[in-house]
């Protein structure tokens, strides 16, 4: 669509594949719209159906933050804080000059970040991590996936909880991430969820939305993990050091005690998004809700292959920059290799 707004249609005909790199919330979109998905999705919008592949646009998820919900005051902070950032344009600008003339100064870390990241085992974050494990295995995966999903996509979901839960037993396997720079807001990231959503086409216009459904804390797991995080948090904020700059707790607040009042509040500050959306054309066999094989190729369509982080079954425990370079540099040499064959 050009920029005017004017809709135009043109053809392009491939002669050795088509490789589809949407990213994780448009590939799947593009395939619902070309013939290829869940059949009753597709029949419902008057699609012709190419392939019946039920698991396009399910295993939908990503990695609930905690990113502004969580703020502190100081009242004897020891320098300048990353608040002013946000507070003072002249510190900002003498920062950024000091930056250019010196190579000096707190324009040389991340932004708001440097080097206090964590990510955490659940082990690390709480002694009762054999209890959330127990509890996860007794969950009815059937009633967290969401409305539609095939049988195939229980038998993935399966699969991937039996995986993900050996790593919550692991001393060394993320489940959290704490990015803390030392300002007012405290990212608290639950790394490996268990809960499912979906990205799924409500109309056969290729310029609408799809509806997207993160299923956050669909698995009660992951509010378990969440609570543990803020709780691991408090107690990091409660040693000795940090009294001396003053910190107090101003968003939920120190008044917020106890798992229930905790899990409320962490329902109304988390967002669904730590913008790492994968796993909507999962490579798993397709008997287990998989869209792609190991060759990136989508089942039953011959000559159509996706690329991007949609093909990943479960989110790793990190930010998923790096991995999609991984699988972008290992699709190349498939891709190669396919062609030296041909």
């Amino acid at each position: 669509m050009p920029r005017n707004g004017t809709k135009t249609v043109q053809s392009v005909q491939a002669k050795q594949e088509v490789i589809v790199s949407a990213g994780a919330p448009r590939s799947p979109q593009i395939l619902q719209l070309s013939g290829i998905g869940p059949r009753e999705l597709l029949s419902s919008l008057g699609i012709d159906v190419i392939e019946d592949l039920p698991g396009v646009g399910y295993n939908f998820h990503d990695q609930p933050a905690m990113f502004a919900g969580v703020t502190y005051n100081y009242s004897n902070y020891p320098g300048p804080s990353p608040g002013l950032y946000f507070t003072n344009q002249t510190w900002v600008t003498d920062q950024l000059t000091i930056y250019y003339k010196n190579r000096t100064g707190p324009d040389t870390q991340a932004y708001l970040s440097g080097t206090t990241v964590a990510f955490l085992s659940l082990q690390r974050l709480t002694t009762e991590y054999q209890k959330i494990i127990a509890s996860a295995n007794k969950t009815d995966l059937a009633k967290a996936l969401p409305a539609g999903a095939d049988r195939t996509l229980l038998e993935g979901y399966k699969a991937q909880q039996a995986t993900l839960l050996t790593d919550y037993a692991s001393p060394d396997a993320a489940v959290h991430e704490l990015a803390y720079g030392g300002g007012e807001t405290v990212p608290l990231i639950v790394l490996k969820p268990l809960s499912r959503g979906s990205i799924l086409i409500n109309s056969s216009d290729p310029f609408a939305d799809p509806v997207f459904d993160y299923g956050t804390f669909q698995h009660p797991a992951d509010m378990q993990v969440a609570v543990a995080m803020f709780k691991k948090f408090r107690q990091f904020v409660a040693a000795e050091p940090w009294k001396a700059v003053g910190m107090e707790e101003t968003t939920p607040g120190q008044g917020v005690e106890g798992d229930a009042a905790i899990e409320a509040a962490i329902r109304n500050i988390t967002q669904s998004t730590w913008s790492h959306p994968v796993g909507t054309c999962a490579m798993l066999p397709r008997k287990l809700g998989g869209v792609v094989d190991s060759k990136l190729r989508v089942y039953g369509v011959k000559g159509l292959s996706v690329v991007d982080a949609s093909v990943m079954p479960t989110i790793p425990a990190t930010h998923t920059s790096s991995t999609v370079y991984a699988v972008a540099e290992k699709a190349a040499d498939i891709i190669k290799a396919r062609r030296r064959r041909a």
